[in-house]
């Protein structure tokens, strides 16, 4: 028998054995067929389809944030003042005003 006629077999008999319902060792006791045999082609099968598995990748398209959360400023209130921090303000600064206020 050649690999390929095995291939064809084990295939035919895995299939036969998922649609019984059957665990792996019953259902290779009621047809006489060898339990690490089955284990070894349900692994082989198993591995192959791994292999030949081919990614699904989905188209992504891109696009620039129309969010202001960059550019929105920061609010600080100390006390009963309140500070105004614009997005890229001089840190040295921010922590002189707050320095001041506090």
């Amino acid at each position: 028998m050649t690999l390929s006629d095995k291939r064809i077999e084990w295939e035919a008999r895995m299939k036969e054995w998922k649609e019984s319902g059957l665990s792996a060792a019953q259902w290779c006791r009621e047809h006489d067929v060898n339990l690490h045999q089955m284990y070894y082609w349900k692994r082989r099968f198993q591995q192959e389809s791994m292999v030949t598995k081919e990614a699904n990748w989905l188209p992504v398209q891109v696009t620039e944030s129309s969010s202001t959360i960059k550019s929105s400023p920061i609010f600080i209130h100390v006390h009963d003042y309140a500070v105004e921090v614009p997005i890229g303000a001089d840190p040295v600064q921010v922590a002189e005003i707050l320095r001041v206020i506090s």
